[in-house]
């Protein structure tokens, strides 16, 4: 493994950095490799969506990184995307990446509502998608969004501490030309909720309104999986359960599959720091 702190040449970002601030990072950055656009459209033209470094990543650097993001324009995060790992990139650029103003039409209230109705709608033959009682206390009827939540500790601080988790031998760093984290799986031609979703933009607009509304910050991405922080979580189980709902509509695996109903999942997220996700 490489040291983070100890390669003397920084890699080259000058195409990455065009479409971010043109300012370079003020630490060292390990060896990596740009990655562009790998979908059937693909030429082998395209410009690079990304940088990822060719090892696991110290957590301080992620932390300085995160720091120097107003600068950059580069938002570093870990990346699930080992060639060595999963035989060919699974990550990035998997799917075209949709215009990062496709996000900016969407309003988080109105994405839930999209998929609230779609995973509820009837079928004449098979009935409703998804069994009534694993909803409760809601129903068919989307609910509203969740107020938000009282901040408990710095969100990019907290970020820094919590990242540290996540980090092992399948994580790499990456470095995403966006303003926040939310966007990435957008710009970046993620498909790990291809199964739940046709696209992306809708659960950037929600992943912003975490942001906003509970200090959420992007750690880590994978091909099917997705780990945020988050640093005014829900405390009390009205709150909690409010939530639930949004991260059924948001990945409704993680919450039936393994946790069976949305009350059980409320519980469980109740107070929670980090919040993951993972898609089928």
């Amino acid at each position: 493994m490489h040291d983070d702190q100890a390669t003397e040449t920084p890699a080259d970002l000058s195409e990455l950095l065009a479409r971010a601030s043109g300012v370079a990072p003020s630490v060292p950055l390990p060896d990596g490799e740009l990655l562009a656009e790998q979908s059937t459209r693909a030429t082998g033209d395209e410009p690079p969506l990304c940088w990822i470094s060719h090892d696991r990543p110290a957590p301080r650097l992620l932390g300085a990184l995160r720091g120097d993001h107003r600068r950059t324009g580069l938002w570093p995060l870990l990346l699930c995307d080992d060639t060595e790992t999963y035989g060919s990139r699974c990550t990035v650029g998997v799917v075209p990446p949709e215009p990062l103003e496709h996000i900016d039409l969407w309003r988080a209230e109105d994405v839930m509502l999209r998929i609230w109705d779609g995973l509820c709608r009837a079928d004449d033959d098979l009935g409703p998608a998804y069994d009534m009682d694993s909803l409760a206390p809601f129903d068919a009827n989307c609910p509203e969004l969740a107020p938000a939540g009282n901040l408990l500790a710095d969100p990019d601080i907290l970020a820094n501490q919590q990242a540290a988790r996540f980090v092992d031998d399948e994580t790499r760093l990456g470095l995403v030309p966006v303003r926040r984290g939310s966007d990435v799986l957008t710009v970046l031609g993620w498909s790990g909720a291809a199964n739940h979703v046709s696209r992306t933009a809708g659960l950037s607009a929600l992943l912003r309104s975490w942001e906003d509304r509970f200090g959420a910050r992007l750690l880590r991405l994978g091909p099917d999986r997705l780990d945020v922080s988050v640093a005014a979580p829900p405390q009390d189980p009205a709150h909690a359960t409010s939530v639930a709902a949004e991260h059924w509509a948001f990945c409704p695996d993680r919450v039936l599959q393994d946790s069976g109903s949305i009350a059980s999942y409320a519980r469980e997220i109740r107070g929670r720091r980090t919040w993951s996700f993972w898609w089928e």
